[in-house]
């Protein structure tokens, strides 16, 4: 039953497309398919006329029997994009094929019947849709192969390629405790911090840079007085994640700066799309278009049938500021760009054409292969080997020093690593328990010495900065005994005083009405604590689903995509010309119907009656003044869309092609200069209408 009723709803919506069309665009199809019409009419039994043309068993299987490679590519992608639109197309096949030549290819498919336009609720947006009465023949030829397909690699690759680690963020991390890294107003990496990177991250340069910026969008460090600082709890936060889930947060942060649902949204769709890429290999405009898919997957977990109205009127406002389609795609590419400088995406050769091909890198796959990965030297050096997990190895950043960062990670434990370590509550005992822990072999003694030494040095003398809690006597025990307080002592100054972690910066009101203590006075501030949001929550990546998603799977789709005949489809169109050799008719009137069979439009030799072909100029050559001017005076009667072509301002030789609308022809003495809006840009400009070499009216 749902189904039978989404395709009457599909059909009425065809029919509404049909009914909304101009009268001289409507009638151009009726007589197209139809025949004349003969008055009085009635226009919705045209409609339904026009349907059954469609519906009938030859019609269908002859529309179907005319489909090309650029057809079925443009038809397949309506089918995997709901409520795609003319931009979405442009944006999908970017690369593949102009706007001009997507533009010219929409408007042969809806003069055919196999593409209409369906409105939005609001009739603020038009989206592409195909005829319900086609979709079912037109699925045996329906696979995402069709658009998307895996690359053959004739030369594979034998490069090193960098793969982000807990290692890499760890060893990064320690170097902006230990080092500092300060960036420029634009977010370059200042060249002192640059330099030190260059000596500890080797030909890492730009992946650290990359992360840097990861780190600043995901608020894991703050701006200090002259460097970065690490954000202790944030990082906490964020290293309790799941290793991919960590990689794609960064990659999707790396890009730009969202907010937590934008952050989501992006990191998932970046997941997602790594998922879909399996065991295969794809060139990067494939990888953008399998993100595309993704991006644009129809959601199962909501019906919009079963929202109010008003929540689709909200939803309708909130998608007015989601990111365009040109803008999505430069987006989905940006962030693969990432995946690929970060590992997540290796390059695994070249196809036969000489584009690069990447494979999803097995990261996803690994797991800590090693609890005891650490060993340490006479010399305080300290050697990781690949095994600790990020949340493992960030205790660590606290006190060692990077030295160098590759296959084994070394750093340093120095007298400054550990006095930075104790300035955040670390002790003697705590730093060796922490470092015993993932080594087999007992610490070096002359290390426990040291560290205890630098410990004493640092406890003689100390400065404090910070909010200071005084008690009296009597409430030392309830303060003490309070979790609410005591988890924010960091030291203990004396009986009764205690220095608080607290930053200065932060609101002291909230620490004082959290406490419970109706005794404590309250501190006036005006500045106030960020808030340690959680991350967003990603679900492991979702692959792409092949098969159709517009209706339900057609079993033949499953087993695999049909092929068109090519040999039926000559033979057809070669009927046809036969029958048109047959006729006797003006030389007018013979170009218009050899150009409908050029076009695909004729599929019964009933069509070709002359009594249905009137005078349509819809192309006209650079010599053919009158033609070209008649063509613009026909579009701007039309509103239609006309595509122009020019020879290059530099070069004669050499032609672009623009598409747009007439906005006006101004008549000079033996020329005319037209007023024309360039789409997509709606920049308004003049042409000249004798240097034009082809105009093409984009009927429908």
């Amino acid at each position: 039953m749902p189904q039978e009723f989404g395709m009457a709803a599909d059909a009425a919506a065809w029919e509404q497309s049909i009914s909304s069309l101009s009268d001289s665009k409507f009638f151009e199809i009726v007589r197209l398919y139809l025949g004349e019409v003969e008055t009085p009419y009635n226009k919705q039994r045209l409609i339904q006329q026009l349907a059954g043309f469609v519906k009938n068993e030859t019609n269908a299987q002859n529309i179907i029997c005319l489909l090309d490679d650029f057809d079925i590519e443009v038809l397949t992608a309506l089918w995997f994009i709901p409520n795609a639109t003319q931009e979405t197309l442009v944006q999908f096949f970017a690369g593949q094929y102009t706007m001009a030549e997507l533009f010219a290819e929409l408007s042969n498919l809806m003069a055919r019947l196999l593409v209409y336009e369906k409105s939005d609720e609001y009739g603020t947006k038009k989206f592409l849709k195909i005829n319900p009465f086609i979709c079912d023949r037109l699925s045996k030829y329906i696979s995402l192969s069709n658009i998307v397909r895996p690359a053959q690699t004739a030369q594979k690759s034998i490069d090193d390629v960098f793969i982000i680690s807990p290692d890499f963020l760890a060893a990064f991390i320690s170097f902006i405790n230990s080092k500092g890294c300060a960036c420029k107003m634009d977010g370059e990496v200042k060249k002192n911090s640059l330099a030190k990177i260059k000596s500890v991250f080797p030909g890492h340069e730009k992946a650290v840079q990359l992360v840097l910026i990861a780190f600043i969008n995901l608020n894991l460090v703050r701006e200090g007085e002259k460097t970065y600082e690490i954000d202790k709890k944030r990082f906490e936060l964020f290293a309790a994640l799941e290793p991919q889930k960590q990689y794609a947060l960064l990659c999707a942060a790396s890009c730009s700066r969202f907010s937590r649902e934008g952050l989501k949204k992006e990191a998932q769709l970046l997941l997602d799309t790594l998922s879909s890429v399996g065991s295969d290999s794809y060139t990067l405009a494939n990888l953008v278009r399998i993100g595309f898919l993704v991006g644009n997957r129809k959601s199962e977990s909501v019906k919009t049938s079963s929202k109010s109205r008003f929540s689709r009127m909200l939803e309708a406002a909130r998608n007015e500021t989601e990111i365009l389609p040109e803008q999505a795609g430069s987006l989905v590419e940006r962030m693969l760009d990432s995946a690929v400088e970060l590992g997540l995406l290796q390059k695994s050769g070249k196809d036969k054409n000489g584009n690069v091909v990447f494979a999803c890198n097995k990261i996803f796959e690994a797991t800590n292969s090693s609890t005891k990965s650490i060993n340490i030297d006479s010399t305080f050096t300290v050697s990781i080997m690949p095994g600790l997990s990020l949340k493992e190895l960030l205790p660590l950043t606290d006190f060692l020093e990077i030295k160098s960062y590759g296959v084994v990670t070394e750093y340093e434990i120095t007298r400054h690593s550990v006095s930075l370590a104790f300035d955040k509550g670390w002790n003697v005992e705590k730093i060796c328990g922490e470092l015993q822990k993932y080594t087999d072999y007992d610490l070096p003694q002359n290390l426990k010495i040291s560290i205890s030494e630098w410990y004493e040095a640092y406890s003689s003398a100390m400065l404090y900065k910070g909010y200071v809690l005084k008690v009296a006597k009597k409430n030392i025990g309830i303060v003490e005994k309070n979790p609410k307080i005591s988890s924010h002592i960091k030291e203990t100054l004396a009986e009764g005083i205690y220095l608080l972690d607290i930053p200065l910066e932060a609101n002291i009101n909230d620490f004082v009405e959290e406490s419970g203590l109706d005794f404590m006075g309250r501190v006036k501030d005006s500045f106030t604590d960020g808030e340690k949001l959680d991350f967003p929550v990603l679900t492991g990546g979702v692959p792409l689903q092949i098969g159709p998603e517009m209706k339900p799977a057609v079993p033949e789709a499953l087993e695999g995509p049909q092929t068109i005949n090519f040999h039926d489809a000559g033979q057809l169109l070669n009927s046809l010309k036969a029958e048109l050799k047959k006729l006797d008719l003006t030389k007018n009137q013979r170009e218009i119907l050899e150009n409908r069979i050029r076009n695909r439009l004729i599929l019964t030799k009933e069509q070709l009656a002359t009594t249905s072909v009137r005078l349509e100029i819809l192309e006209a050559d650079g010599m053919d003044f009158g033609g070209k001017l008649h063509l613009f005076e026909a579009g701007l009667k039309e509103n239609d869309m006309m595509e122009i072509t020019l020879p290059q301002f530099d070069n004669e030789n050499e032609y672009f092609k623009v598409i747009g609308r007439t906005l006006g022809i101004t008549k000079q003495t033996g020329d005319a200069v037209v007023r024309f809006q360039v789409y997509p840009t709606n920049e308004i400009t003049n042409f000249v209408v004798s240097r034009i070499t082809h105009l093409r009216r984009l009927r429908f």
